[in-house]
C-alpha cells in the first residue's frame, strides 16, 4: 500500500512539474514573440503594395491611351509613345510581380501579364484568323506584356518595318484589334486588384488584420510569395536562359523582354522591389518596419555563418544589385558573348535564394509551402 502511495505521489509531482514548465514555455514565447507585427504590415500594405499597384494601374490607362492613339493613328511618333509607355508600364510590374496573394491570386495576375517566353507563332495565328479567346489557360503565352513586347518591338527587323506591320501589312487591323484586345485584359485585370485592396473591397484591412505568424498569416504568405518571386528572378529571367536548367546550353531567346531588349533593367527593377519589401522601404526610401527588423527582433542568425541574418540578407542583396548592373542589356546578347558575367550575377542571386529560402523561414518558424522548382 505505501509503494502504491509513493507512485501516485511520484506521479502528481511529475504533473504538476509539467504544468508549471508549459506556462513558462507559454510565458517565454509571449515575452519573445511581442514584436508589433500590425504595423509591419500596415506600413507594407499601405506604404509599398499600395503605392505599388497605383502606379502600375497608372502606367497601364497611360499605355492604353497610347495604344488607343496609335491604332487610331499609326505613325512614327505614336509608335514611339507606345513603346516607351509599354517599357514604363512594364517596370511598374516588376515591383508588383511579388504580390500575387489575395487580389492578384485570384486574378492569377502573375501568370496572365507575364508568362513568358511569349508564342509568336500563336500570336500570330491569332492575328491572321481574328478569333481567339484570352481567358483560357492555354493563351497565356500569347498574350500580356510579353505579347506585347512582341509587337512593339519584334514584328519586324527595324523600326519602319514595325510601323509597316501596322499600316500597309494585309493583318495591320487584325494587329491592332489584337494589341486592343490585350490592352482591355490587363487593365481590367490590374484595376480588379487595385480596387479589391482599396475601397472597393479593402482587402487591405484582411491583410493587416491578419496578425498572426503561422504559414496561413500574412507575414507566412509574403515569405512564401518572396522565396517564390525571387525564383522567378533566379531562374525566369536570368537561369534559364544562361543554361542552368540545360546542363549549360545557353536559351537567349527565354529572356524576359527579348524583343524589347529591356531584361537586365527589369531585373534590376524586380530584384530592388523584393528588397525594399524586405526593408519595408516606400518608393521614396523612407524605411518603415520590416522583415529585417522582425529578424533583427528575434535575433535570428544564419543557419551556417555567424552574424544576423537581416545584415547578411541586405549585404548579399546589394552583391546581387552589384553583379546585375555589370551586364549590358541586352542579356540575350551577353549570355552569348560574355556569359562569365551573367553567372556571376546568378551565383549571387542563388546566395541569397538560399537564405531567403532556407534561413528566414526556419528563424520564422515558417514553412515554405512552395517549391518552385523542386531545390
Amino acid at each position: 500500500m505505501k509503494k502504491q502511495n509513493n507512485i501516485l505521489f511520484l506521479f502528481l509531482v511529475l504533473i504538476v512539474a509539467s504544468i508549471i514548465s508549459c506556462k513558462k514555455e507559454d510565458k517565454d514565447d509571449q515575452l519573445k514573440d511581442q514584436f508589433d507585427r500590425k504595423a509591419m504590415l500596415e506600413n507594407i500594405g499601405n506604404n509599398i503594395i499600395i503605392p505599388n499597384y497605383l502606379s502600375l494601374k497608372t502606367k497601364i490607362t497611360a499605355l492604353e491611351t497610347a495604344v488607343t492613339a496609335f491604332s487610331g493613328s499609326s505613325d512614327s511618333a505614336s509608335l514611339v509613345n507606345v513603346q516607351n509607355s509599354f517599357i514604363e508600364a512594364y517596370h511598374a510590374w516588376q515591383l508588383c510581380s511579388v504580390f500575387e496573394f489575395g487580389p492578384a491570386e485570384q486574378e492569377m495576375l502573375r501568370a496572365n501579364l507575364n508568362t513568358f517566353p511569349t508564342d509568336t507563332v500563336k500570336i500570330n495565328s491569332n492575328i491572321t484568323s481574328g478569333t481567339y479567346d484570352l481567358t483560357t489557360i492555354a493563351s497565356r503565352d500569347s498574350k500580356g506584356f510579353p505579347a506585347l513586347d512582341y509587337l512593339f518591338f519584334g514584328t519586324a527587323t527595324s523600326f519602319n518595318a514595325i510601323l509597316l506591320s501596322y499600316t500597309t501589312d494585309p493583318k495591320a487591323t487584325n494587329r491592332k484589334n489584337y494589341i486592343i484586345a490585350l490592352m482591355n485584359e490587363i487593365k481590367s485585370k490590374v484595376n480588379a486588384v487595385y480596387t479589391a485592396w482599396t475601397a472597393g473591397g479593402n482587402y487591405i484591412n484582411t491583410f493587416t488584420a491578419n496578425t498572426g505568424s503561422g504559414v496561413g498569416s500574412s507575414i507566412g504568405v509574403l515569405v512564401n510569395q518572396i522565396v517564390f518571386d525571387w525564383d522567378v528572378l533566379r531562374n525566369g529571367q536570368i537561369g534559364i536562359p544562361l543554361g542552368k536548367k540545360t546542363l549549360g546550353t545557353p536559351l537567349p531567346e527565354k529572356v524576359e523582354a527579348y524583343y524589347s531588349k529591356i531584361s537586365v533593367d527589369l531585373a534590376l527593377k524586380h530584384y530592388k522591389a523584393i528588397e525594399d519589401l524586405f526593408s519595408g522601404k516606400d518608393g521614396l526610401g523612407n524605411d518603415g518596419k520590416g522583415f529585417d527588423d522582425y529578424l533583427t527582433y528575434f535575433d535570428a542568425h544564419p543557419l551556417y555563418t555567424s552574424g544576423s541574418l537581416s545584415d547578411a540578407i541586405k549585404a548579399q542583396f546589394t552583391l546581387v544589385g552589384n553583379k546585375l548592373q555589370l551586364i549590358p542589356d541586352p542579356l540575350s546578347g551577353t549570355i552569348l558573348t560574355n556569359s562569365a558575367v551573367v553567372d556571376n550575377a546568378y551565383i549571387e542571386i542563388q546566395k541569397a535564394y538560399v537564405l531567403l529560402k532556407t534561413d528566414m523561414p526556419s528563424a520564422m518558424g515558417l514553412t515554405i509551402d512552395q517549391d518552385p522548382d523542386g531545390d
